[in-house]
């Protein structure tokens, strides 16, 4: 009897992790450097496009478009470039999250010149990780493209650098991936 209680035991606890996947954002460091008023460590997930410097980190000043704020359409039709200047940091775009598929956003802002991208949620929610659905979508061809890293934030931190940047301070952020190595499993696989 005890036998039959045990593997009855063992046999729910399997059936119960097995039905209770979790869901797991991939998340990085984020630093902001300056101004002083907002120096610390951040949260932000990484897109699943793109290019993170995985093992590594890369510093950057971040712009706020005046147009084009979710970046959804090029910044040339704006007249618009961000192409960072000869011996500064590289240029991070701070766009809205909305209106069009995180990758479109990334895209946009490569093509512009940036060297990442940081996309703060319009919303006050837990971070989710920016998938990109659309490679199923006729007219995506771009997605493979994508070569610069992209985070996303929580509005409170886009909104407080959207704050220092209006009233002229520079914000400098540094991305780390030096947590985001990829894992040999037992197969011979990378996770």
């Amino acid at each position: 009897m005890w036998e039959k209680l045990m593997i009855s035991v063992w046999v729910w606890c399997i059936f119960y992790e097995s039905c209770s996947g979790r869901f797991t954002v991939a998340k990085n460091s984020l630093e902001v450097t300056s101004p002083e008023s907002m120096k610390g460590f951040y949260d932000s997930s990484i897109g699943s496009f793109g290019v993170p410097k995985r093992g590594g980190t890369m510093a950057g000043t971040i712009v706020d478009p005046k147009s084009n704020r979710k970046a959804c359409k090029s910044f040339g039709d704006f007249g618009l470039s961000f192409n960072s200047n000869s011996g500064g940091l590289p240029t991070f775009l701070l766009a809205d999250r909305g209106d069009c598929f995180f990758s479109l956003k990334a895209w946009n802002a490569q093509n512009a010149g940036v060297a990442a991208i940081l996309i703060a949620d319009d919303r006050c929610e837990p971070l989710s990780n920016m998938e990109s659905p659309e490679e199923y979508y006729p007219g995506s061809d771009y997605v493979q493209e994508i070569v610069i890293p992209s985070a996303f934030i929580k509005k409170a931190l886009g909104d407080e650098m959207k704050k220092a940047l209006s009233d002229g301070q520079m914000v400098n952020v540094t991305l780390d991936w030096t947590g985001d190595l990829p894992v040999m499993i037992s197969s011979g696989t990378l996770k």
